[in-house]
């Protein structure tokens, strides 16, 4: 599989309290401090206006970071721009550490209205590359193995439930559902042991 342009996203617990506009400040630091590694990170944008949209975007050149409210709901969405070296399973692993990174950065957020936490036993799976990664049974029969492989491992278990549907009209979208809810801290040191 030659798709790069990959995506993950981690739902938050509970967003009641918070609004997409209070990460502002917090990716305007971000940018000020660096804060993600192996990132440039250049602007912020503000999307809130848009139905379950992307919501508050921390631009990079690497990949965008967005405080997302598509499927209706508030997570954080890690967005791939540039290529990755290795293979697919290299590339699938990278991009869940630097989603789950972010994640971990927002979990010790001090600065934002509530604490929060993220749901980590459900989670979705985009290839944002129509060219490479169509919408289609076959792309789902390709990534599939990898895919499954990759999460048994980051959950320690064979419950692992993926919900593929085709449709030519949209992004190959693979929704992930855990058998626990394992903490952030926990997931990013099995994606850093594998």
């Amino acid at each position: 599989m030659d798709a790069y342009r990959l995506a993950v996203k981690f739902f938050i617990e509970d967003p009641s309290k918070l609004k997409v506009e209070d990460f502002v400040p917090v990716y305007h630091r971000w940018i000020r401090n660096g804060a993600l590694p192996d990132h440039q990170l250049i602007d912020v944008g503000d999307y809130k206006h848009v139905h379950e949209g992307p919501g508050t975007v921390l631009v990079g050149h690497e990949a965008n970071v967005y405080a997302d409210l598509g499927e209706g709901r508030l997570g954080l969405m890690y967005v791939r721009k540039q290529p990755l070296p290795g293979s697919f399973p290299d590339r699938l692993r990278a991009v869940f550490n630097y989603a789950l990174s972010a994640c971990a950065m927002l979990e010790d957020e001090t600065t934002l209205p509530i604490p929060i936490r993220f749901r980590t036993d459900e989670a979705v799976f985009r290839m944002n590359d129509r060219l490479f990664a169509p919408n289609t049974r076959q792309t789902f029969e390709m990534v599939k193995d990898d895919l499954e492989r990759f999460l048994r491992n980051l959950y320690r278990s064979d419950q692992i439930v993926l919900r593929h549907e085709p449709n030519p009209e949209s992004l190959f979208e693979v929704k992930i559902d855990g058998p626990q809810s394992p903490p952030i801290a926990t997931l990013r040191e099995r994606v850093a042991a594998a």
